[in-house]
């Protein structure tokens, strides 16, 4: 009994404890399935924050979510675990094994599986699938995109637009792909017109053959010249002919138009360059841009062959060259070859195409090979530097004395004049002497500003115009060592009169007066000369507001005919020459007085080429040309002068000329005192050119260029901004004040004549 009590009482317990739990048995989780792997769109990894999910199908019923990223475990990977129940009623969100669901990326379908069921094989709760997803794998063919482009409008006609409709994989099947153009800011139409600015398309079928990836759609721009802002217009993919085939997010393309009818030009300057001896050196021509453009510009260059050969004198090259939004040049270079033996000045060219957003040069571009060994005119001999001579800083002129023994300059920043002892022999400059106010003797000098400086023709005085302390200053020189002391200062006030701003000055031949012109007075002052004593005597002065004068705006070099009868001034603003009669009768109480003759201007208004700027004056030694240097036409011209001192045009020779170098701002002249040669310092290229000077027959004074240095030649950076130069009176050499750089006055040795200096000896 007791047996039979204890097994009753067990089953009982039993069947209770069932019917009791049975909740509790519902409850329980099975193990979930997990799908993991790669997720793409079209063959592109989905970025950080895509979402995966799965939704039964065909209900939708979100079943599991994964933002990509949010795991850092599984980096790009996504993990969906499928929550599965067994026991009805199936609980919300929950799947069973063998149950059909879909997976989307971003809401792209991109799988369709049966939960827990791999390749038809069931594998039960509590495993571990791996499905790489991309909605591509449901069989829709391959992925389409179209890319968009920029094209120039043009001025006319019509210009072919391409776009190309690519695909991310070979399709098996031809692919038709239904497209049209769509209005922007632009507005198409079926023809061009005004105001039309492209073809209209509409029910176009764009097919890619079976086995290609790409394809061309072809649309027209309609070319005009009127100024307007750049616009755009659309090409839109509509469809796939029988849905074979999946647009991506790119499936409208914007074609912008660039308007170019306001578009910047291309300028290049023509470029000089010294040949190697050894290695090679660098033609580099600067493109510059007339102004910024809002697109990138773009255009082709490549050499061209003169008289330069390439692969003999230079390099072939050539390269595509775009110049960013917002900046304005580029630097396009080419390889100069050297030659073991001196050879003869050559040049080649470059040419420029397939311009994009700008106007090409419609010039030719010349870079001329320049061999410093062959026929020079001149040969750099030394130097002094404000590094060397710190008071000469920017030297604003240079002479040398009479005697060949000494040079002066004058520095305008340092308010000084220098003296240096000279070798006649190899025209060497040393043991410099700075005069300046706080010089010893010189406190009551004024010196300011120094502009100019003048030797009397016996050497015994120095007259310096003082822009600065408006005045001229009297210095005396000792012949013996050139030394200078302060004599007197003639300043502006009381009854001296138009000495604002002196800026030149010229002695007359007999020594009787000094000239000065000044820049803010637009005057010619002059002054009486003591011969015994240096000093001046304030006589008159002429400026343009008088009669006949009103061209002498600025005036900017003076110079006095060797026989004393004329004084001639350039006019820098008023672009002319003028021509003073001077009074040379000693007994006339107007000995000295100048009258205005005549005025030959240049310029817009002018009658004569070659004037504009004009700066430097020289007349030749046997008085029958005057020869004037053009800072603004960048010339030297040169005018025959008449038995009673009057000028007439005989020539210019402006840069830019062929086979003419130099003269960028031309500044200074100087004539060779043998009358021979006559030279020109280009302040703007930082040059100096030599002209032969015909010296017989009709064409008696006429130059024709011979050479040009420049600033780099050699390895030389010294002439940097040279403005005055003077001439030794043995003819073999010249001095150039650079003011530019280290502030320089450079010594070139002169080799006309055949004269070759060689170990310091002169060849016969």
């Amino acid at each position: 009994m007791n047996r039979m009590t204890s097994c009753f009482m067990f089953l009982t317990s039993l069947l209770l404890w069932l019917g009791l739990t049975g909740m509790a048995k519902a409850t329980i989780e099975p193990p979930d399935h997990v799908y993991y792997g790669n997720a793409s769109l079209y063959g592109i990894p989905v970025p950080t924050g895509a979402t995966v999910e799965a939704r039964t199908n065909p209900e939708g019923v979100l079943l599991q979510r994964y933002t990509v990223g949010s795991n850092s475990l599984l980096g790009n990977y996504y993990k969906l675990a499928i929550p599965l129940d067994t026991i009805d009623p199936r609980k919300p969100g929950h799947a069973r094994v063998g149950d059909p669901i879909r997976i989307f990326v971003n809401g792209l379908v991109a799988a369709e599986v049966s939960v827990g069921v791999n390749q038809g094989e069931v594998k039960g709760m509590g495993t571990t699938t791996r499905l790489d997803l991309d909605p591509q794998n449901m069989g829709t063919g391959p992925a389409i995109s179209i890319a968009g482009t920029s094209v120039v409008e043009g001025d006319s006609g019509l210009t072919t637009v391409q776009l190309t409709v690519s695909m991310n994989a070979v399709a098996t099947q031809a692919v038709g792909i239904k497209w049209e153009t769509r209005n922007g800011t632009a507005t198409g139409a079926a023809a061009c017109a005004n105001g039309v600015d492209f073809m209209q398309k509409i029910s176009q079928t764009l097919t890619i053959p079976a086995g290609a990836q790409q394809g061309t759609i072809t649309v027209q721009v309609c070319g005009d010249t009127t100024v307007e802002l750049d616009e755009d217009f659309s090409v839109v993919l509509l469809s796939t002919v029988g849905g074979y085939g999946v647009f991506t997010v790119d499936s409208v393309a914007t074609v912008n138009l660039i308007d170019d009818d306001n578009v910047p030009s291309l300028r290049v300057a023509d470029v000089r360059v010294a040949r190697p001896s050894a290695g090679t050196s660098t033609a580099r021509f600067v493109a510059v841009l007339s102004r910024s453009h809002d697109h990138p510009v773009s255009f082709h260059w490549a050499t061209q062959a003169g008289t330069a050969l390439g692969g003999v004198d230079y390099v072939t090259s050539s390269g595509d060259v775009t110049i960013p939004t917002g900046e304005t040049s580029a630097n396009l270079d080419v390889s100069v070859l050297a030659s073991a033996t001196p050879v003869p000045n050559k040049s080649f060219r470059l040419s420029f195409s397939a311009p994009v957003s700008l106007v090409l040069p419609t010039t030719p571009v010349t870079a001329t090979i320049v061999d410093p060994r062959y026929d020079p005119a001149v040969q750099e001999d030394g130097a002094v530097t404000g590094d060397q001579v710190p008071d000469l800083s920017q030297p604003t002129a240079i002479i040398v004395s009479p005697d060949g023994h000494h040079a002066y300059a004058a520095s305008a920043s340092k308010s000084a004049v220098l003296r240096f002892d000279r070798d006649s022999l190899t025209g060497a400059l040393s043991n410099v002497v700075s005069y300046k106010t706080s010089s010893a003797g010189f406190d009551q000098a004024k010196l300011g500003g120094v502009q100019d400086i003048k030797l009397s023709a016996d050497g015994a005085f120095l007259y310096v115009a003082a822009m600065g302390d408006n005045a001229v200053t009297v210095l005396a020189r000792n012949s013996a060592d050139g030394n200078l002391s302060f004599v007197e200062s003639q300043v502006q006030g009381g009854a001296i009169s138009g000495l604002k701003k002196p800026f030149r000055l010229a002695l007359s031949p007999d020594g009787s007066q000094v000239y000065v012109i000044t820049q803010e007075s637009s005057s010619v002052v002059r002054f009486n000369r003591a011969a015994a004593t240096g000093q001046l005597t304030f006589a008159d002065s002429l400026d343009q507001t008088q009669q006949n004068l009103s061209s002498l705006g600025s005036p900017g070099g003076i110079v006095v005919s060797p026989d004393g009868a004329q004084v001639y001034i350039t006019a820098r603003m008023g672009n002319a020459v003028v021509t003073f009669d001077r009074n040379t009768t000693v007994a006339d109480a107007n000995f000295g007085r100048l009258s205005v003759r005549s005025s030959l201007t240049g310029g817009p208004a002018g009658i004569t080429v070659g004037l504009q700027g004009a700066f430097g004056i020289d007349i030749s030694p046997d008085g029958k040309q005057v020869y004037v240097a053009a800072q603004a036409d960048n010339a030297v011209s040169w005018f025959d002068r008449a038995a009673d001192g009057s000028l007439s045009f005989g020539g210019v020779i402006k840069k830019g000329q062929p086979n003419v170098q130099g003269l960028g701002g031309a500044h200074g002249v100087v004539v060779a005192p043998n009358g021979k040669e006559v030279f020109v310092t280009g302040f703007n290229d930082d040059s100096l050119a030599a002209f032969n000077r015909a010296l017989t027959g009709a064409q008696q004074g006429d130059l024709s260029f011979h050479k040009a240095v420049f600033k780099g030649d050699n390895g030389s950076v010294l002439l940097d901004d040279p403005g005055a130069l003077a001439a030794s009176a043995d003819d073999k050499f010249l001095y150039v004040a650079a003011s530019g750089g280290s502030s320089a006055i450079v010594v070139y040795r002169r080799m006309s004549d055949g004269q070759l200096f060689k170990d310091g000896f002169e060849q016969p």
